[in-house]
């Protein structure tokens, strides 16, 4: 596969991120600051999340781009990218995948709470399962997904929630695992649409985010059962 252009953009400081942030992000922090005293929700040390949570998980944003009326974030763990995504934008539905029900239930409070959903809702469902279900089969603008799987897998996870010509946004710390996904687009219908590039400050590595459109209607026999794509992913 010939490797796709990058865009490569300059964040802002810390400073001026943060004074650029809804309230309901900064609500998000402390929620989940006060839940990780009960739970381990994320390795990342509280000092950092500003940076590697937030920041990384608006990137896309910040790079001017769009991510449509609905989006579903796939194995969201606490919330990211998805929710500050869906707290930034206050137009956008979404939709927060995630199969360890304990942490869709503390993400789900918060949404009751600061009175988000239904707008947003946190889901304690397999992505496979739930990529079967005719309210979010081939009905969402973008799929989201950050730390999750390889990207063969995440292509045969992801592109079955999408509309026609609606991408799949992988963070990736690489683009190396463009050279494996042929397969799994052609099988999936889908193409490489574009890429970012970004450093985080305080990091020397820079980061990417690989969007992915749909071309057509995905096949049937797509996501295959739990497990599966992760076992025997199209390679």
């Amino acid at each position: 596969m010939s490797e796709p252009s990058i865009h490569r953009i300059n964040l802002p400081s810390v400073e001026a991120f943060r004074e650029q942030l809804s309230p309901l992000v900064l609500a998000h922090l402390e929620w989940l600051e006060e839940e990780s005293r009960r739970h381990n929700l994320t390795r990342v040390p509280r000092e950092d999340w500003l940076v590697r949570h937030v920041m990384d998980s608006l990137a896309p944003a910040l790079g001017g781009w769009e991510i449509g009326d609905t989006f579903v974030d796939i194995g969201t763990g606490p919330g990211f990218p998805g929710m500050p995504l869906g707290l930034q934008n206050e137009r956008v539905r979404f939709t927060l995948i995630e199969s360890k029900k304990k942490v869709t239930n503390i993400l789900q409070d918060f949404l009751m709470q600061y009175e988000i959903y239904p707008r947003g809702v946190a889901l304690g469902e397999r992505i496979e399962d739930l990529a079967r279900d005719p309210n979010h089969r081939e009905k969402h603008d973008r799929v989201v997904t950050r730390a999750l799987s390889a990207l063969p897998v995440l292509v045969e996870l992801g592109m079955p929630y999408l509309k026609k010509k609606g991408e799949l946004w992988c963070w990736k710390s690489s683009i190396s695992e463009l050279n494996d996904v042929g397969k799994a687009l052609q099988e999936l219908n889908g193409c490489v649409s574009r890429v970012l590039e970004y450093q985080l400050p305080g990091e020397d590595a820079p980061r990417f985010i690989i969007a992915l459109q749909k071309m057509g209607e995905t096949p049937e026999k797509y996501p295959r059962r739990v497990g599966i794509p992760q076992k025997k992913p199209l390679i």
